[in-house]
């Protein structure tokens, strides 16, 4: 190990000295120029002040798609609020040719002369400066500049993208300016906090169809080139990340909404059969909108019709964007072929839309301040995207997979020390404004909203939210206003005061919004006097908890009376302790019915054991989302420590005979965790393989093998998930039912049912050759439908034969056929798919990581293809042969060493974590197995371990 010792050392003194290297570039003659001047510049340099405002803002772009070029012309009508010496601006363009500046009178403003304007690339602005100071007042600042049309997507901003038509390659160029982008186009006030108007011009050539941009074409002009210019009607009052505009020869329907409600979808011209099922329901989701809100879509516009474009784009770096008018899709996320999007495609179409509907009114119409706020734009819309669809569409039961999909989801986000408050105040620069556009703003965000509605009634929280919009629309908004329509909401509603009295919902609200984490309920109870004591404290799965304290509103019931069906909170847990009563007697206790808060809930060993019962014998009494809750809940507690092993076990033994999806999937990700946790050890791994097998051999039975004509969504899933889980597991039932539908595949053309596709052609590739992997590889380059193409690609690496591996490694960097936002996912895929992969993963990164830098998109796609392997380097030798590379050739990997250190910890760490609770974990599986065994001494695996694992 001391080379490891003398690697790190080297390490740490290299890190000083770049660290010290590394400041931001010419920062005490920038402070010292500063001196004396009157500009709007904030403090961090990334930011602007509001001395400036923006009133108007037109943007004229002559676009040159082939070349990947643009030449700009802006022009900002600005209110000056006090004398000021400088303007700055933010950019990120290639040029800026000239810069000119009116006064209200249309009178040329001078500028210093040398240096009328300069550039500062670090922070991204260009400072205008006045030979005097100048006046409050309205001025007109023009930018003549040259641009850049982005080749990589990743790099945002006007950025070109690609498809084939005949085997003929065409480009189009799209926008994607959130969070700081739209400074890559045109020089502008880029905060959110800043909107005015914008009107866009754009020139293309002739060969291209009409742009598209937030409004409609207002008038389109051939020049005397023969190119044409089409200029938009402005826009309503926005911030800069929403303007967006489309140069290409995509095509658009309108099959569904009405001439004064225009609903249009909008691609290449290949998948145009695709649309209708977006058309459809986007449009059901904004008239729902609309009637809930109070307010209309269409009217937005402020005095000019507002579109309801969504485009699908085959390269799209996030998954959708709500430019306002013209709303940025990824293919998968918005067309649907009948024949080839499964279940959880169609969900995420109807989802995604909803979503991006919902930022119409929160974000768009009402903006966050600052981004440290984003909660305020993107929890509502990850509340929304699943309440306002589950209306449209209720067969696809989106309103119960809010609980998997968001609550559960953020609780384990939760659950790490790091994470970030909604309201996270260290938001000052890029890479923290990025940061915050994670769990926190939107998973945690939303669940916080749902917990809400039950306390306060739907009722009172819808009044609440039109309140919020209605008192700030076209304006910013800020967390206290929120609050202030939440009490006045409530204020209306006489029995609220009543059922909670002092409780002030305001409070209530900012604490969850201020308190990073989430809260754990420890819940013991007296059987003989039915007082059930309460305490809470912040959860995590390692480390010492700050000390928080928040306002939970707390639902329950009791198994003398079960009632799952009322889930508005009767009590609100304001202090560390604090109790309820239920009768007298031995009789389970169960809080946070459905899952309707936002906590995790620990009980005492009996009221455990008297649940474990319950569940064994009629599971059916208690809801199925708090079965869910159940489960997650103890696993996370294994993780964390929380929980002996004997009761956690006897609590999950109800799986068992438990077949539904909700309570499965609430388990199933958690039991993967603890499963590899143990491969180092291959008596515990291979008896916990057992145990699982048995676990989940009911649920197989019950759900079979093919879709039924009467199916729910939910069945169908369940079948989804539980037949991929077997079928890794190595079922046999499940794998040949698998072989048999891949061999019909390959051998008579007989399509794979569609829900079923992701596993059968795994195991296909995983139980054949060379020759099933290339049979895939030609149907994932012939298919239109993008969704299909992602099931293929990440059943591609299945493959056990290693040449096939390395060959769709390769692919990966190569292949155009395979989109740039699918190939940082190509390490998963591989290591997912069959972790016999491993070491070719591990060489191919060896060999290429340089190039995967480059081919993937950039450093942080490194970083990311090297976060996949933390949870599979389960042996200490492959860990040490990872750490041996990384510190070999640190400079060279340069800021993604980070990452790889990261990677190295957390294998370590999980091997920790599975040495210490084998020998338990082994001995209680061994105690419960119906069938009689040899012990084997675990104590001989660790210790054969921890002859070559040094901690």
């Amino acid at each position: 190990m001391s080379v490891f010792i003398e690697l790190k050392l080297l390490v740490t003194i290299v890190a000083l000295t770049v660290g010290l290297a590394h400041t931001e570039p010419q920062d005490e003659l920038y402070n010292f120029e500063w001196i004396g001047y009157n500009t709007n510049l904030d403090d961090p340099k990334y930011r602007l002040l509001d001395n400036v405002q923006p009133l108007q803002i037109s943007v004229d772009l002559d676009v040159y798609l082939e070349e990947s070029r643009f030449n700009g012309i802006v022009q900002l009508q600005v209110q000056v609020r006090e004398n000021l010496t400088q303007i700055v601006l933010h950019q990120n363009v290639v040029s800026i040719e000239e810069v000119s500046v009116l006064d209200a009178n249309q009178r040329p403003v001078s500028l210093q002369i040398p240096n009328p304007f300069t550039i500062d690339r670090y922070y991204e602005i260009v400072t205008i400066n006045f030979a005097s100071e100048i006046v409050p007042g309205t001025y007109i600042i023009t930018v003549n500049y040259k641009g850049r049309i982005n080749e990589n997507p990743h790099d945002r901003g006007l950025y070109k993208g690609y498809y084939y038509k005949n085997n003929e390659k065409r480009y189009y160029a799209t926008t994607q300016f959130q969070p700081y982008h739209a400074r890559k186009a045109f020089p502008c006030f880029d905060e959110p906090q800043f909107k005015c108007p914008f009107t866009i011009t754009i020139t293309r050539g002739a060969n291209l169809r009409p742009s598209f941009s937030n409004m409609a074409i207002a008038y389109t002009n051939v020049l005397p080139s023969g190119r044409v210019q089409e200029r938009f009607y402005p826009t309503p009052v926005v911030s800069s990340y929403l303007v967006a505009f489309h140069v290409s020869d995509f095509v658009s329907t309108n099959s569904s909404g009405t001439v004064q409600k225009p609903f249009q979808i909008i691609s290449r011209e290949g998948p145009t059969n695709q649309h209708s099922y977006a058309a459809d329901i986007g449009f059901k989701i904004t008239e729902i909108m609309e009637s809930y809100f109070n307010i209309s879509y269409y009217e937005m516009g402020q005095g000019r019709a507002m579109k309801n474009d969504h485009i699908a784009l085959p390269d799209f770096p996030s998954g959708a964007m709500e430019n306002w008018g013209m709303v940025n899709y990824r293919e998968a996320n918005l067309l649907y072929d009948q024949q080839n999007t499964n279940l959880p495609d169609r969900i995420n179409i109807a989802a995604i839309i909803a979503h991006e509907l919902a930022h119409k009114w929160f974000g768009n119409l009402v903006t966050c301040f600052w981004w440290s706020n984003l909660w305020l734009n993107e929890s509502f819309a990850s509340f929304f995207q699943y309440f306002s669809a589950h209306e449209a569409e209720p067969w696809l039961e989106l309103d119960d997979r809010f609980i998997l999909d968001r609550v559960q989801s953020a609780l384990s986000g939760d659950a790490s020390a790091s994470i970030q408050p909604m309201n996270w105040s260290s938001v000052a620069d890029n890479p923290s404004i990025t940061a915050h556009f994670g769990t926190s703003s939107y998973a945690k965000g939303a669940s916080v909203l749902r917990m809400l509605e039950h306390f306060v009634t739907p009722v009172v929280f819808r009044n609440a939210l039109r309140y919020y919009l209605k008192d700030n629309a076209y304006g910013i908004g800020y967390p206290t206003d929120m609050y202030a329509a939440f009490r006045r909401a409530v204020s209306e509603d006489p029995t609220f005061a009543t059922t909670f009295q002092g409780i002030d919902i305001g409070t209530v609200f900012d604490g969850w919004v201020q308190n990073a984490g989430a809260p754990v309920v420890e819940v013991n109870v007296n059987m003989t006097s039915g007082l059930v004591s309460l305490a809470q404290r912040r959860f995590q799965i390692s480390g010492t908890p700050r000390n928080d304290i928040w306002q939970i509103p707390i639902s329950w019931t009791h198994g003398d009376s079960p009632n799952f069906q009322s889930t508005r909170p009767t009590y609100v847990l304001t202090q560390r302790t604090g109790s309820v009563q239920k009768p007298v007697g031995t009789s389970w206790v169960v809080l946070n019915i459905a899952q309707s808060g936002f906590y995790r809930v620990n009980y005492d060993s009996q009221n455990w054991g008297l649940l474990a019962a319950q569940l064994r014998s009629n599971k059916e009494v208690i809801h199925k989302l708090s079965r869910s809750q159940i489960v997650n809940d103890v696993l996370f507690f294994i993780r964390a420590g929380q929980i002996s092993i004997p009761v956690a076990f006897d609590v999950l033994s109800f799986l068992a005979k438990e077949t539904d999806y909700y309570v499965w999937n609430g388990a199933l990700t958690q039991l993967e965790w603890l499963h590899r946790r143990l491969k180092h050890l291959p008596a515990a791994y291979d008896e916990f393989t057992a145990y699982l097998l048995e676990l989940v051999d009911e649920a197989v039975k019950q759900i079979g093998y093919d879709d039924g004509a009467n199916d729910s969504a939910s069945t169908i899933q369940q079948r989804m998930q539980i037949l991929n889980f077997a079928c890794n597991l190595g079922h046999q039932g499940c794998i040949d039912d698998s072989l048999a539908k891949w061999n019909s595949f390959r051998t008579q053309n007989t399509p794979v049912q569609i829900s079923s596709r992701r596993y059968v052609y795994c195991v296909g590739l995983r139980n054949g050759n060379a020759s099933d992997y290339e049979f895939l590889f030609q149907k994932y380059n012939t298919s239109e439908n993008t969704a299909d193409m992602v099931v293929m690609l990440r059943s591609l690496p299945c493959s056990k034969n290693q040449a096939s591996v390395e060959h769709f490694l390769y692919q990966t960097m190569h292949s155009d056929k395979i989109r740039v936002h699918d190939r940082n996912n190509a390490f998963s895929y591989a290591l997912q798919g069959n972790s016999e992969n491993l070491q070719t993963v591990l060489n191919f990164i060896f060999k290429n990581y340089a190039e995967i830098r480059e081919t993937y998109g950039g450093a942080v796609r490194l970083s990311n293809s090297l976060s996949a392997l933390s949870g599979f380097l389960t042996d200490f030798e492959d860990i040490v042969k990872f750490q041996s590379w990384l510190y070999e050739n640190q400079i060279a990997i340069g800021e993604s060493f980070s990452t790889g250190v990261s990677v190295v910890n957390t294998a370590v760490n999980n091997l920790r974590w599975g040495n210490n609770v084998a020998a338990e974990i082994y001995s209680e599986l061994q105690s419960r197995s119906s069938a009689a065994t040899v012990m084997t001494s675990l104590s001989v695996v660790i210790l054969a371990l921890a002859a070559k694992f040094v901690f």
